[in-house]
C-alpha cells in the first residue's frame, strides 16, 4: 500500500518523524495531540488502522517518510501499531462514541440494532431490534465491540442506538 493512499497518515510521517529519533516516539506524538483538533485526529488514527489492515505496505516510502528503517513488512507492522498505541493512549480523553443519534456511548452500555445487519463469515444476520448488553469501546469513535450469541463482533455505531 502507498501512503498517498492515505494522505493524513503521509503528512504526520513527513511532519512530525522526519527529523526525530525512535526514542523520541511517545513524545513526538504528544506534540501532535497537543496541536491537533478532534476531527483530524479520528481521521489520522482511522488512516492508521488502514494501513496496518492493508495487505502490503511500502517499506520504503514508510521508512523514508518516518525516518526510520524497517527490515520487513512485520516489523513496519510493530511500529505502526506501538505509535498507533501512543496516538491512542495521548488522546483517551478526547474520542468520544456515539451512537446513530448522537447519545454518548460508554463501556458497558446497552445498545439496539436499528437495521438488519449481515455478518460476515456468520450463518445468521443481527435482526432490527437486538438487544446488545455490555458493549466495549475499542478506541475508534465509529466502531463498538460486543458479544453476541458467543461470538465477538465489532459493529459500526450508525446502526446502533443506546438503550
Amino acid at each position: 500500500m502507498s501512503l498517498k493512499q492515505t494522505p493524513e497518515l503521509l503528512r504526520f510521517l513527513s511532519t512530525y518523524f522526519s527529523e526525530t529519533s525512535a526514542d523520541t516516539d511517545a513524545e513526538t506524538v504528544q506534540n501532535f495531540v497537543a496541536r491537533a483538533n478532534p476531527d483530524e485526529l479520528n481521521s489520522l488514527i482511522s488512516e492508521f488502522r488502514q494501513a496496518l489492515e492493508g495487505e502490503t505496505l511500502d517499506l520504503g516510502e514508510l521508512g523514508a517518510e518516518a525516518n526510520r528503517w524497517f527490515g520487513d513488512t512485520e516489523e513496519a507492522r510493530d511500529w505502526l501499531r506501538e505509535v498507533l498505541g501512543y496516538l491512542m493512549a495521548s488522546d483517551s480523553g478526547s474520542l468520544v462514541t456515539k451512537d446513530s443519534n448522537g447519545a454518548e456511548l460508554a463501556e458497558g452500555d446497552s445498545v439496539q440494532v436499528i437495521k438488519d445487519l449481515k455478518v460476515k463469515g456468520g450463518s445468521s444476520d443481527l435482526k432490527r431490534g437486538t438487544l446488545i448488553k455490555k458493549i466495549h469501546l475499542i478506541g475508534d469513535p465509529g466502531n463498538i465491540e460486543c458479544r453476541v450469541d458467543g461470538s465477538t463482533l465489532v459493529l459500526k455505531t450508525m446502526f446502533l442506538k443506546k438503550v
